[in-house]
C-alpha cells in the first residue's frame, strides 16, 4: 500500500480546464475524476504522455520535436513535485493572480463561459422565465434552491457512452434571470482501475462511486468547484457539479 496513492486515471490532454472554485475564484485544473481512484502515480503520469504523443503526431510534428516534448513535460513535473516537498504547506492554485500566457488567456476567458455564453447555451427566456432549452413537464421537489428546469440527454464521452445524464437548472436566491445556475448528475460507474488494483479495504471504503468521485477531486484539486457532491437516483451512485461549458 505504501506506493498507492490517489490518482485521477484518466489523465489525458482533454481532461484540463476552468472552474470556478468554492470560494469565488476561478482556477485552472485537472477535471473528470470518473475513473479516480487509488493506484501508483505513475500510471497518470505515463497515461499524460501518451495523450500529448497522440496530440503531437495528430499535429504532424516530428519524432524528435515529440520525444523534446514528452521530455521537458516529466522535467517540469519531477521539479514541480520537488517544490510541492520543500514547501509542503503552501496551497497550489493555478489562478488569474498567478498565471500568465495561454492559461491566463484561457483564465481570462472563463468569465464569460461560465456565466452569459453558458447560460445562453443551455437555456431560453420563455414569458420571462429561463428555462432549459429541452424542457421537461415533470414537477420537482422543494428545497432550498428551487428547480425550474431539467432534462436528460445521452452522455459523451468513451467511458460515459450511452449513459443517461441529467441538467438542471436552479434558481438561487436571487430572482434575476442572469443568477441561475445549470448543474449535470451523470451514473458513476466502477473505476476501471479498481480491476487491476485488488485491495478490500479500499474496495471498502469506495463502495460509492459517486463519493469516490468526491473524494478523488477534493484529493487532486487545489480548490474544488462549489457545487460538487454526490447522490443516487434509482439506486444507482451519481456525481454531479456545476456546468461551466457552453454546448
Amino acid at each position: 500500500m505504501s506506493d498507492l496513492m490517489a490518482r485521477k486515471g484518466d489523465l489525458h490532454a482533454e481532461n484540463f480546464g476552468t472552474y470556478m472554485d468554492n470560494h469565488g475564484i476561478l482556477n485552472f485544473d485537472v477535471n473528470d475524476f470518473d475513473e479516480g481512484y487509488v493506484g501508483t502515480f505513475t500510471w497518470d503520469v505515463k497515461c499524460l504522455l501518451a495523450s500529448l504523443n497522440l496530440v503531437c503526431h495528430r499535429k504532424c510534428f516530428s519524432d524528435e520535436e515529440i520525444k523534446r516534448i514528452l521530455i521537458v513535460c516529466v522535467e517540469e513535473y519531477l521539479k514541480q513535485i520537488y517544490e510541492f516537498c520543500k514547501h509542503t504547506k503552501n496551497e497550489f492554485a493555478l489562478t488569474l493572480r498567478n498565471t500568465s500566457g495561454k492559461i491566463k488567456e484561457l483564465l481570462n476567458k472563463a468569465p464569460i463561459k461560465t456565466n452569459t455564453e453558458c447560460l445562453q447555451s443551455w437555456t431560453t427566456v420563455q414569458d420571462f422565465e429561463r428555462k432549459l432549452t429541452r424542457l421537461d413537464k415533470r414537477s420537482y421537489g422543494k428545497g432550498k434552491y428551487k428547480i425550474k428546469d431539467v432534462v436528460s440527454s445521452l452522455a459523451q464521452g468513451i467511458g460515459s457512452a450511452g449513459k443517461i445524464t441529467y441538467t438542471f437548472l436552479l434558481e438561487e436566491h436571487s430572482e434575476a434571470l442572469e443568477s441561475d445556475v445549470i448543474l449535470y448528475m451523470k451514473p458513476a460507474q466502477k473505476s476501471a482501475i479498481s480491476y487491476v488494483v485488488r485491495n478490500p479495504s479500499i474496495d471498502e471504503y469506495f463502495k460509492d462511486d459517486g463519493l469516490r468521485i468526491v473524494l478523488c477531486s477534493y484529493a487532486m484539486q487545489a480548490s474544488t468547484p462549489e457545487w460538487l457532491g454526490y447522490t443516487k437516483l434509482d439506486g444507482v451512485p451519481s456525481g454531479a457539479a456545476e456546468r461551466f461549458e457552453s454546448r
